[in-house]
């Protein structure tokens, strides 16, 4: 596989692709940014509008989707308005921002550390059309250290354990390539690999959870996918289709619980795959589903109704 981190307009994509015979795989970089927009407004419509533009690309090919990466959080292929509301979220700080057009920040301090929020986005990620990709520590929330200068705030050692340098290395740590965080929210000491498999409400468990499930559904990766309507701008709704099964996945972006109302007869009994918290199951010919405040669920459709 072919993997290209190449961040292009729209237009010039397909030079990459060319049929299939170049890149197999491009990191899908307008889509993150959409994806960012919709997150700071709340709303779902700058989400809906990335899927939109992206253009076709060979049905061999895929797409890359990811939340954060190896350098900042690129935010150039949206407006400087776009950019701002973004940074305003998410980076209020000049510190935090790079470039002029960039965030160099890990998920989990964007977000306050938010929990609900940052399981939203990682269900998100799993179930856009493409495949996901996960950076090393975002399993177990890593934060970065802004103290360090550039892309390094993002680029700290994994964090295996309460030992010293995180576990990472037994070496001198004036010696490490890299530096740990060894203090504040996400030191090594409060975030690791090992007490995190421990609990089993971490975030390593859920997203081992999330994982083994996207696996049972190859729906997501090599299915047809459809945006819904729904009555409730701020959640984003969208179906996967492949070899005569479907998936229903229904996000609410916002910080406050709603009950969506899906403006299509087409898709009804749903069974429940994957969501936030346990929710009563649905009548069988519901269209109105309950989700709590950044809540999402991931349905199988059970009857399609001609």
């Amino acid at each position: 596989m072919l993997l290209a981190e190449a961040n292009v307009a729209p237009d010039r994509i397909h030079v990459y692709f060319d049929q299939g015979d170049r890149m197999h795989v491009l990191f899908n970089f307008l889509l993150n940014q959409y994806l960012f927009l919709a997150l700071a407004r709340q709303e779902s419509t700058a989400l809906r509008d990335g899927l939109k533009i992206l253009p076709e690309i060979p049905d061999i090919c895929q797409w890359l989707n990811f939340v954060r990466h190896h350098d900042e959080l690129t935010l150039d292929r949206i407006s400087s308005s776009e950019r701002e509301e973004i940074f305003a979220a998410f980076a209020p700080d000049e510190r935090m921002q790079i470039f002029g057009r960039g965030i160099r920040r890990r998920l989990p301090p964007m977000m306050g550390n938010d929990r609900c929020r940052i399981e939203l986005i990682y269900s998100l990620l799993f179930t856009l059309p493409g495949t996901p990709m996960l950076r090393y520590g975002e399993e177990i929330g890593m934060g970065d250290d802004l103290s360090l200068e550039g892309r390094n705030s993002v680029r700290t050692v994994m964090q295996w354990s309460d030992a010293p340098n995180g576990g990472f290395s037994t070496a001198a740590t004036d010696a490490l390539a890299k530096p740990a965080i060894a203090s504040g929210e996400y030191s090594y000491k409060q975030v690791n690999v090992a007490a995190a498999q421990r609990d089993p409400n971490s975030l390593i468990n859920w997203v081992e959870r999330a994982i083994r499930i996207r696996k049972q559904c190859p729906e997501f990766g090599r299915g047809k996918w459809q945006i819904l309507e729904t009555d409730c701008s701020w959640v984003f709704a969208h179906c996967c289709h492949w070899e005569g099964r479907t998936l229903l996945l229904v996000h609410n972006l916002a910080d406050k619980p709603c009950t969506v109302t899906l403006k299509s007869n087409e898709y009804t009994n749903l069974i429940d795959l994957f969501g936030d918290r346990l929710y009563e199951s649905l009548d069988a010919d519901s269209l109105s589903i309950p989700l709590e405040a950044y809540g999402y669920r991931w349905f199988r459709v059970n009857r399609i109704l001609g």
